[in-house]
């Protein structure tokens, strides 16, 4: 095929064949393969999307919000026509007009919205992912991300006004780096407020280490675990010291200092939504095409990995007295499932499904497999 992407770079051997690795920025994948909604198909393509995820047993997602507020639009019309058939929680994202001036763009944003608020089918989670963009380090898969001061100051003043209000916030950090200059900035906050209350957390954070997690758990921050080393495990390897894939992500680390870690798969565009494949990479620890895999002893059990999707995402949403477990006089959010999740073998889980799934006891999916042979 000819057509190819600008930003893309194609791998060739010594003779000038392709060898099947493509690189580039996600922009650039992105016009590879997306294909750009138009305003008329947001909501069927929306449906669309909810429907394979109730198919995977889905009843809930969190979304750090990454797209434009014009892509809400069909999920609010959903929830207004009562037709959600999973529970959505959404943050609102620094938007490029407010750079320099970001906490007075929140502020001017949050002035007649309360921290948070959850009617039961959406939830709004507070601020996140990106709260000022120069301390975003993307996907850096380098030590060495700074950014300026000006930026630091920024971000300082947007914690401290969510701190002040009790607005929940989550922030991006793919490297142990960027987590450092952030935790330090937190860590002044929190001389002020008690963060505890509040359930930040730092998503990604790749190669976080001991002392980062440390820090974290003394401000009672959460950790949202998501899948860039499964496909970055290689990248990751070469760009860092020596035995840095062996707990990337460092979610091992995180639970037995007693960090909440809630799993989440990223975005739709840069990974695999359907939750089965993250889990089981929690699991086996095997990294895409087997490029990479962690020790034993830095790996989750079924239950452990199963739990950063049910228990503790409900608990970063707040909503872990009605849901995210199986027990009495909780919402009868659940999924049947094809195959045993706890017997079956390991590096088959992606490939569970749901045969029946219930949002607040209400079927929101039904495989024809339901009732074969009846």
């Amino acid at each position: 095929h000819k057509r190819r992407s600008r930003g893309i770079r194609v791998e060739r051997d010594a003779k000038g064949s392709a060898t099947g690795k493509l690189f580039g920025d996600i922009a650039a994948f992105n016009q590879l393969f997306a294909s750009i909604s138009s305003n008329a198909d947001r909501e069927g393509g929306l449906r669309q999307f909810f429907a394979d995820m109730n198919a995977r047993g889905v009843t809930g997602i969190i979304d750090p919000s990454a797209g434009p507020a014009a892509a809400y639009e069909p999920l609010f019309a959903m929830r207004n026509q009562g037709d959600l058939p999973l529970r959505v929680g959404y943050r609102i994202p620094v938007q490029p007009e407010a750079k320099g001036h970001e906490a007075q763009w929140f502020s001017n944003l949050m002035a007649f919205r309360p921290a948070r608020a959850d009617d039961g089918q959406l939830a709004f989670l507070g601020l996140g992912e990106s709260l000022v963009a120069g301390m975003n380090d993307g996907v850096r898969m380098t030590p060495g991300f700074s950014s300026s001061e000006q930026d630091k100051t920024a971000l300082r003043q947007v914690a401290t006004f969510a701190a002040k209000r009790g607005i929940p916030l989550e922030i991006h950090a793919y490297t142990d780096d960027s987590a450092d200059t952030i935790l330090t900035i937190f860590e002044q906050v929190a001389q002020q407020y008690d963060l505890r209350p509040l359930r930040w957390s730092i998503a990604h954070l790749n190669t976080g280490s001991p002392q980062t997690l440390e820090r974290m758990r003394k401000l009672g921050l959460a950790y949202t675990v998501q899948m860039g080393p499964y496909f970055e495990g290689l990248a990751i390897r070469d760009a860092n010291p020596p035995g840095a894939t062996d707990n990337s992500p460092p979610v091992r680390l995180a639970l037995d200092k007693g960090l909440v870690v809630a799993g989440g798969t990223d975005s739709t565009r840069i990974g695999i939504a359907g939750i089965w494949h993250a889990i089981e990479y929690h699991i086996t620890g095997i990294a895409s095409g087997g490029s990479v895999r962690k020790p034993a002893s830095e790996r989750l059990t079924r239950l452990e990995a199963l739990a950063l999707y049910t228990r503790h995402a409900a608990w970063l949403a707040f909503a872990e007295q009605h849901r995210g477990q199986l027990s009495v006089g909780k919402q009868a959010d659940l999924a049947v499932l094809n195959q045993p999740f706890m017997t079956m073998p390991e590096d088959r889980i992606d490939t569970i499904r749901a045969v029946l799934t219930l949002v607040d006891g209400r079927i929101v999916h039904e495989s024809p497999d339901l009732n074969a042979g009846q």
